[in-house]
C-alpha cells in the first residue's frame, strides 16, 4: 500500500485548522474525503472536495490520489465545500422602501 502524508487545512467553521494524515494513495479523491471525515469524526457532505491552493484547482472526485504527482510536494491541501462560501447572491436582496426627505 502506497501512502501519502498530507497536511489538510479545514474551513474556519470546523473544530480544527490543520491535521496531518497518512492516506492510501490508491483511494479516489471522494473516498479520501470520506476517509478524512471518518478518521477525524467530522461531518461529510456531497459538496466537500479537496483543493490544491498552490495550483488553484480542485482534485477530480473519481481520480486516485496517486495520479496527482504534485501532492507529495504541496505544503497543504484544503478540505472544503465546492460551493462558494460567503456568496451573498444566494440570498434575496431586499430593496429599501424608505423615502429620505
Amino acid at each position: 500500500m502506497a501512502a501519502l502524508v498530507l497536511r489538510i487545512k479545514f474551513p474556519p467553521t470546523y473544530p480544527l485548522i490543520y491535521k496531518t494524515l497518512r492516506i492510501d494513495a490508491n483511494l479516489t479523491v471522494s473516498e479520501a474525503v470520506v476517509y478524512i471525515a471518518e478518521t477525524l469524526n467530522i461531518p461529510t457532505e456531497s459538496t466537500i472536495g479537496l483543493y490544491l491552493p498552490d495550483e488553484k484547482r480542485w482534485l477530480d472526485d473519481d481520480t486516485p490520489l496517486s495520479s496527482y504527482d504534485s501532492l507529495q510536494d504541496v505544503e497543504h491541501i484544503e478540505y472544503k465545500s465546492k460551493t462558494k462560501s460567503g456568496d451573498d447572491s444566494s440570498q434575496k436582496k431586499q430593496d429599501c422602501a424608505c423615502t429620505i426627505l
